[in-house]
């Protein structure tokens, strides 16, 4: 937090530009450190007792159009909010249309500001295209935000972090209303190599609002988490931080509104992070180089690094600004500043992987052998360094395709992703993987530590590497499994917490169950179950229907209405469909539909058996597809009738390979 002096220091310099008149500052030399307002300039900022008027100018093609909601706001240094009252020469939540002079001069008239603010933002909205505009303030001021002080909490990454337990995530939707697009929330939890082994759906941990917009949900975590909230329908998602054996309650306002604001309160002593959790939006700045689609003719690497540290400085300015407004503490602002530094590296990496491929000169074959990579420069993977990947509190960021940390590592070094592991040496069959090449070193891991300056494998990467074992189920055979799992531990993995890890997800992905699940325990259970018995030794597809307008475009699809039509060419697979009595409550309609899907159809009448249903496989929109086994065994990747080629070859090879096995 910034002490007196500074504090003092900083307003001095930012003495009014001018003053105009009795009681009237105003601001014309106007800068920000962020807007994303495009077509929309502001001129000029007037202060006066009565009101905070913002002179702009809109400048576009003619008929291009933009709006400013009646949400708009001000906010100034210490967050306080003065609304739009008012505007000329435009309708607060109406288009407003370029005339054919090609620009327009209007004005947003605010609640007055204290005329001695001398920085502010202009915000919209929480949706993501509405006008956000940060640090506005006169160029004359030459304002300086200090650099925030970063800190790793050293309670929250040590190993003890690493622990399993229960936590608790309650609280209250606000005007809330099952009239609403969305009576699921589902919470977005990401555990290293868990959504390879239980993919989506599956692995997104989901409960039911209640009538009156209260829920309830219990968390099986083995660590901490940063991560979100989310109900269907497109409404915002809410983020939350907690940890094993904390209870977090948090109370959303103004979801309907598009508006939202958050309030959480948890059982931790050091809490959850509100600060952060409640300023966590800060915008990456991209620059027009970025968008070259040519990055090999246009681009060498030199000039890519310089103009990546330069965006890099500049969005840690931005994240500075938000730390300094918002107090936040030093291990907050190293979390904001590490998920910009996520999102830029992300990026830059899928740019230095285009870059480098440009470089390769071989010949255009295919496969692309390991072997055509050698030798070449691997300089624009420098972009790594934008991330200290020995730093643990990359665990926390969110977004997790793995924990931790939250990082896609496919473009980091392509070729450790794509040509180490296995070569795809078949033409014809694209599933039959030749075998695995272990080799010390095969990993690239040797030149990534050149690039990076490591010694020992980095955290992050051990991360990836123990992740990846994930994605190697069905490809591989037990044995090769486990001499990759062996050769990765006792090359590259130190860290206790991945070691331990890696034998986990080796036994759960070698497991020749591991394509099927359990119905789990939980409300509807028992309706599934009575469902399948009816029919028992067959594979069972099942459809659940909610929304008539889209169910009956997603039958009368092709691929669908083709599969539809020909189901009973399929003796050993049953074709059931479940429908929502809420949706489906116009008896014409729902005769309809079972007329159109000639196969059998079970309608819920009441819409909390469908709920119960629909909770227990975790999933919020109409049209999903669930596949059981001849043993009521769910599989986790279903069978899909909107790819007719795709639904039929797969079935035919389960039939294949089960009768090879009898």
């Amino acid at each position: 937090m910034m002490n007196r002096k500074k504090f003092l220091w900083l307003m001095a310099a930012l003495l009014p530009t001018t003053l105009l008149g009795k009681g009237e500052v105003a601001y014309t030399r106007l800068q920000s450190f962020y807007s994303n307002a495009g077509m929309v300039a502001i001129d000029k900022v007037v202060l006066s007792d009565t009101a905070t008027v913002m002179y702009c100018t809109a400048k576009g093609k003619i008929n291009s159009w933009f709006q400013f909601a009646s949400s708009t706001y001000l906010s100034d240094e210490e967050d306080a909010r003065y609304p739009v009252k008012g505007a000329v020469e435009l309708t607060l939540g109406e288009k407003c249309y370029i005339p054919k002079a090609g620009q327009l001069a209007f004005r947003l008239l605010f609640k007055p500001m204290p005329k001695d603010t001398k920085i502010f933002d202009l915000i919209e909205g929480t949706d993501k295209d509405m006008f956000r505009i940060y640090g506005i303030h006169d160029a004359k001021a030459k304002i300086k935000i200090p650099e925030a002080k970063e800190e790793i909490d050293a309670e929250e990454t040590s190993e003890e972090m690493f622990r399993k337990g229960k936590a608790v995530v309650r609280g209250k939707i606000e005007g809330y209303s099952q009239d609403w697009n969305g009576v699921i929330l589902f919470f977005d939890v990401s555990f290293l190599g868990h959504r390879e082994i239980a993919p989506y759906p599956i692995s997104r941990p989901c409960t039911a609002l209640k009538p009156d917009g209260t829920f309830y949900a219990e968390l099986s975590l083995e660590h901490p988490v940063w991560a979100e909230m989310k109900m269907g329908g497109g409404n915002a998602p809410v983020p939350f931080y907690v940890r094993p054996g904390d209870t977090l309650d948090i109370t959303v306002k103004g979801i309907l509104e598009k508006n939202v604001t958050v309030d959480y309160s948890s059982s931790h002593p050091k809490g959850c992070y509100e600060d952060l959790l409640k300023h966590q939006d800060v915008p990456v700045i991209y620059y027009g180089w970025e968008r070259l689609s040519d990055y090999g003719r246009n681009l060498d690497t030199e000039y890519f690094l310089k103009n990546v540290d330069e965006s890099v400085a500049e969005n840690m300015r931005l994240c500075d600004y938000v730390a300094w407004k918002y107090k936040l503490s030093p291990w907050e602002t190293h979390l904001l500043k590490n998920r910009q530094r996520f999102e830029l590296t992300d990026r830059y990496l899928f740019m230095a992987s285009r870059l480098f491929e440009e470089k390769v000169e071989r010949p255009r074959k295919y496969p692309v052998e390991k072997e055509d990579y050698v030798g070449y420069d691997y300089s624009a993977y420098k972009v790594l360094n934008i991330l200290s990947l020995d730093d643990p509190s990359l665990s926390f960021l969110p977004y997790s395709l793995g924990y931790p940390p939250s990082i896609s590592m496919t473009y980091m070094m392509a070729f450790l992703d794509m040509y180490a592991f296995w070569d795809n040496s078949s033409e014809t069959e694209p599933l039959d993987y030749a075998k695995v090449e272990i080799e010390k070193d095969s990993l690239q891991v040797k030149t990534l530590r050149e690039l990076t300056g490591t010694e020992g494998t980095p955290w992050a990467v051990q991360a990836y590497l123990t992740q990846k074992m994930t994605g190697l189920q069905g490809e591989w055979s037990i044995g090769q499994r486990e001499k990759l799992a062996d050769f990765l531990s006792s090359s590259y993995l130190t860290y206790p917490y991945f070691k331990e890890k890696i034998k986990e997800l080796n036994r759960l992905s070698g497991s020749s169950a591991s394509w099927v699940y359990e119905i789990p325990e939980g409300e509807g259970y028992r309706d599934m179950k009575s469902i399948l018995n009816s029919y028992k030794g067959r594979y069972v597809q099942v459809v659940w229907l909610s929304d008539p307008d889209k169910d009956f475009s997603f039958s009368g699809s092709s691929s669908v209405k083709n599969i539809i039509a020909d189901h009973e060419s399929f003796p050993d697979l049953q074709f059931i469909a479940i429908l929502n009595g809420k949706a489906y409550s116009d008896e014409e309609v729902a005769d309809r539909m079972r007329r159109v899907l000639s196969f059998p159809v079970v309608y819920f009448r009441d819409s909390e058996s469908y709920l119960k249903l629909q909770e227990l496989f975790h999933f919020y929109s109409s049209g999903k597809q669930i596949t059981f086994d001849r043993n009521g065994l769910v599989f986790k990747q279903p069978l899909d009738m909107k790819n007719e080629t795709m639904f039929r070859d797969r079935f035919r090879r389960i039939l294949k390979a089960e009768k090879e096995m009898q």
